[in-house]
């Protein structure tokens, strides 16, 4: 009966650590909700010669879609330039 209880325990403790690692890659981006394909934003950033975090700071809320962009926070542009390596 121990061994069937600790077998249960360590599979939640694994099945939990995975869910963890899957919530924090499905929040990472909340660009990708419309960043897609050839709209993807490694490659606009690419496109655009993008090579800060500032500089991408500045193309988001300064650039020509800065209207659709008004809801990003400054946290999701630094988890966008984290993920994509940015200075």
């Amino acid at each position: 009966m121990k061994k069937i209880i600790a077998l249960v325990v360590a599979l939640a403790f694994v099945l939990g650590l995975g869910a963890l690692g899957f919530a924090e890659e499905a929040k990472a981006l909340a660009c990708d909700k419309c960043h897609k394909g050839d709209k993807a934003l490694d490659k606009v950033v690419a496109a655009k010669k993008i090579d800060s975090a500032a500089g991408l700071k500045k193309a988001v809320k300064e650039g020509p879609k800065a209207k659709l962009h008004e809801k990003v926070t400054d946290d999701d542009i630094a988890a966008a330039a984290k993920t994509l390596k940015l200075k």
